[in-house]
């Protein structure tokens, strides 16, 4: 008898969820796209997604069921590892690398399949190879220049629709039949002519139904956010006693989905291109270029620009990637110190290499602003953080809002402290041993290149294992103090860490700092004056002298080396700068290198 109410409820359960679902498309289909705002604003979001329940109820049991199973097989890989790992059982590296890849292939499929918002995730986790695994972080990255294009009618549907007319009275070299030369998550681009000038254009084209469908992913994404907050206060915080902090999960949320949202409307794109043409390039003496856009062809769904012959710089050779990659971190800084507003979405696709060997930026629809007060402390810090100064560093986190004016420093600076110069001397031994080797090798006439890699498959073991034990000492501060990110934050290291994982492609022992250096002590000293300055910097010869023992041999072995490189594999001028001797290993330590 039980057994029978049991199954009548749930076959009643079952037709009322039908019911309340049915239709749900149609419902979908009937908003009218003009309901929606141009700008980001969860409040309208909310009105109008909250006044259709069944189409974010639908759309929310749609991605439930086609995340379960990828879930489900994540879920017991790490069941499955930390049994193996309890009993001294575990899987060998290259079963765990290929069982990742395989993994990853999965993600990618299902994120393509759950379109564009889902696409844009993937892209972000594609450049952050400090939270997924190196497998992953390649096959995520087919993600920036492999999605699926979408019918070439559809698209000439939709220019007719912006411009007002048929695209053949424009454009040549476009027909049904023409295929697009490159497909992305909100849209495809197409390369023509333009009828009035012959002049060869990009025309991008928005994917139908975006505003539609991104708005209704962003309201369940905050959605979700609100409830990640809710946890974090109730359980993290005032059960399990974590660092009570301000909530931020939901405004670095909005931060993200005003940007990305604002990259459906190609006008305000247009507008960030000119701006920057105007504000930025001048700075940069010719070697770095931005497209033409054509403003009386542009609409909301439709970009006409110049079109640029050139290759990825990602892909170019290791001698273009090390003369362009210092005007690219010259480029980026004078956007984030000096114009104070900077393209944020320059993953690999976007960085191209022309014909006069210039750096080519493309599509500036994800831009974001940060005012003065924030640059200032973002030079401070950088300068700081350079010559290793914790108690300024914490100022400048508080400055930046990373942490509470009110925040215990007393309490906070000797476990902080302790991580730098446990940093520092790891560092030490790193460059101490390879200095070591180094210098016999010199004898034989390795090079340093040579031995560093001998260096490395003797103690990469070792070095891992210490900044692994760092890291976990630096994760458990930022737990027990209220650290929190600032919302414009995550998308300035989105664009560092792609700067930077470009550079490694072609320089192994690029380091993202010391190559912003010198910039950034030219705009410390527009900014503070050179006395000001003089004090920030007081301490730092002194501080480096600790590394220069260690340093000399290999400063020797390069200087050798050099004499025998080719001119175009020097790097620039400013990567000798006498005040950067601290190694690349202490940067990476104190920000939590795995």
């Amino acid at each position: 008898m039980l057994l029978r109410r049991a199954a009548i409820a749930g076959a009643a359960a079952a037709t009322a969820a039908y019911g309340l679902l049915c239709g749900a498309e149609d419902e979908y289909q009937a908003i009218n796209e003009a309901d929606l705002p141009e700008i980001y604003d969860p409040h309208e979001f909310a009105k109008v997604w909250g006044a259709h329940p069944r189409c974010a109820v639908s759309r929310l049991g749609e991605i439930a069921c086609k995340a379960a199973p990828v879930g489900c097989v994540l879920l017991a890989d790490a069941v499955g590892d930390t049994v193996r790992r309890l009993v001294g059982r575990e899987a060998s590296e290259e079963t765990i690398e290929a069982r990742t890849a395989e993994r990853a292939r999965r993600v990618r499929t299902l994120l393509t399949d759950l379109g564009p918002t889902f696409i844009k995730f993937g892209q972000m986790l594609s450049i952050r190879p400090d939270v997924i695994p190196p497998a992953a972080v390649y096959e995520l990255q087919k993600l920036c220049d492999a999605v699926p294009p979408y019918p070439t009618a559809v698209s000439l549907a939709l220019i007719q629709e912006q411009l007002g007319c048929d695209p053949a009275l424009i454009f040549a070299e476009l027909e049904a039949t023409s295929a697009p030369i490159a497909a992305a998550s909100l849209g495809q681009v197409f390369k023509c002519r333009l009828k009035s000038s012959d002049e060869q254009v990009a025309l991008k084209v928005q994917r139908p139904d975006m505003v539609r469908a991104v708005s209704r992913d962003l309201y369940l994404l905050r959605r979700y956010m609100a409830a990640v907050e809710w946890f974090k206060e109730k359980v993290l915080t005032g059960l399990l006693g974590a660092a009570e902090r301000g909530a931020f999960d939901v405004n670095l949320l909005d931060t993200f989905a005003g940007a990305s949202f604002l990259e459906l409307d190609y006008r305000h794109e247009a507008a960030n291109m000119q701006r920057f043409t105007d504000t930025l390039l001048p700075m940069l003496n010719g070697k770095v270029y931005i497209p033409k856009c054509h403003h009386d062809l542009t609409t909301r769904k439709v970009l006409v620009s110049e079109w640029i012959e050139g290759e990825q710089l990602a892909k170019s050779s290791a001698s273009t990637i090390n003369a362009l990659i210092p005007i690219g971190v010259d480029c980026f800084l004078a956007q984030l110190l000096v114009v104070g507003y900077f393209h944020s979405d320059p993953h690999p696709g976007n960085l191209l290499v022309d014909a006069a060997g210039r750096l080519v930026l493309i599509d500036f629809g994800l831009c974001a602003e940060i005012d003065a007060f924030d640059s200032r402390a973002l030079t401070s810090a950088l300068v700081h953080l350079m010559r290793g100064d914790v108690a300024a560093l914490v100022e400048d986190a508080v400055a930046l809002r990373f942490l509470p004016r009110d925040v215990d420093r007393a309490e906070l600076l000797p476990p902080l402290t302790h991580i730098f110069n446990k940093g520092k001397l790891a560092a030490e031994q790193h460059l101490a041993g390879a200095g070591a080797v180094g210098a016999a090798g010199g004898v034989a006439g390795g090079g340093v290149a040579a031995e560093r890699g001998g260096e490395s498959r003797a103690n990469v073991a070792t070095r891992r294992a210490q900044f692994s034990a760092i890291s976990r000492e630096l994760n458990q501060i930022f737990f027990n103090f209220p650290f929190s990110v600032p919302e414009y934050f995550a998308l300035i290291t989105r664009a560092l860490i792609v700067l930077e994982g470009i550079a490694l492609t072609g320089d192994k022992d690029f380091d993202l700092f010391s190559a912003s250096y010198p910039l950034a002590l030219r705009h410390a000293a527009r900014l503070f004056g050179p006395k000001q300055l003089a004090t920030m910097l007081g301490e730092a010869r002194a501080q480096n002298a600790t590394y220069a023992k260690a340093h000399a041999a290999e400063q020797a072995q390069s200087a050798l080396n050099a004499q025998q490189m080719p001119q175009e594999h020097k790097r620039a001028d400013h990567q000798s700068c006498d005040e950067i001797a601290a190694p690349r290993s202490w940067w990476r330590t104190v920000l939590g290198e795995r």
